[in-house]
């Protein structure tokens, strides 16, 4: 409990941090809303000519993007130390870091606060409520889609991050893998053939970000339930694995690619 204190307490003065230029804040908000809208915008026209692609309607796509929007959007404004941790961990910045009390993950990703989150979480919280069909009814299912999502996403960033204990400029490497992973998730998940199904299920789990908690809301059960709480717990311990192997490999003074 005292962990989860401190990390609500990071992220809280993260979050006011980046509220402190109003006008700054506002416009990249703004921009996000503008850039998610035309995105949503594009598959409006789609499917005014076409009724479905591979079985996915409007709809569907509407909960898919609007669930993307709301766990990149909640993960950015409350844990966005996630898209620089590698950078991070390759500085050297955990030294001070690791004279501090336990929860060095939590702490690296309350650090910091993305302001263009806020602008993905509105819309899609929007989108869920006046696209995709949500009702009362199925808001708790859609809270622990968007939380065990979100797991993932999150988890996956700290993984690719964790490649900097080993690989010297990993940093860009890591941030290609989270957009990537983000990429995967924002469209249907008929089109993923081959290859990169496979890739969207594995190395970059796109399928476990949202396409997963999409088919347990279409398709409520046990089995999908349990798909969606199993895949975020394991990557949650898998990430947390890889950091604590990378990080007694930096508390041992090995440098990366050494």
């Amino acid at each position: 409990m005292r962990l989860v204190a401190l990390y609500a307490a990071e992220a809280a003065a993260s979050v006011r941090m980046s509220f402190a230029d109003k006008g700054n804040f506002a416009l990249q908000v703004g921009g996000m809303i503008v850039n998610d809208l035309v995105f949503l915008s594009l598959w409006a026209l789609f499917f005014a000519g076409f009724r479905s692609v591979g079985g996915w309607g409007m709809a569907d796509v509407a909960l898919l993007l609007g669930l993307t929007m709301c766990i990149v959007g909640l993960a950015g404004a409350l844990a966005g130390g996630y898209r620089d941790m590698a950078a991070t961990i390759a500085r050297g910045e955990l030294d001070g870091l690791l004279t501090q009390p336990t929860g060095l993950i939590a702490r690296l990703l309350a650090r910091e606060s993305i302001a263009t989150a806020w602008g993905d979480l509105a819309c899609g919280v929007a989108v869920l409520a006046l696209f995709a069909g949500v009702t009362l009814q199925d808001l708790p299912l859609v809270a622990l889609a968007i939380a065990a999502g979100m797991s993932v996403y999150v988890s996956a960033a700290i993984s690719f991050a964790s490649l900097a204990f080993w690989a010297a400029g990993a940093r860009s490497f890591a941030r290609d893998l989270t957009d990537f992973t983000l990429l995967f998730s924002s469209y249907p998940g008929s089109i993923h053939q081959g290859v990169v199904k496979i890739a969207a299920y594995t190395v970059l789990p796109a399928a476990f970000v949202v396409l997963a908690p999409v088919r347990m809301l279409r398709e409520p059960g046990l089995g999908t339930l349990v798909v969606v709480v199993a895949s975020g717990l394991a990557y949650a311990a898998l990430a947390a694995g890889l950091f604590r192997l990378g990080l007694a490999r930096y508390r041992r003074g090995a440098s990366p690619g050494g």
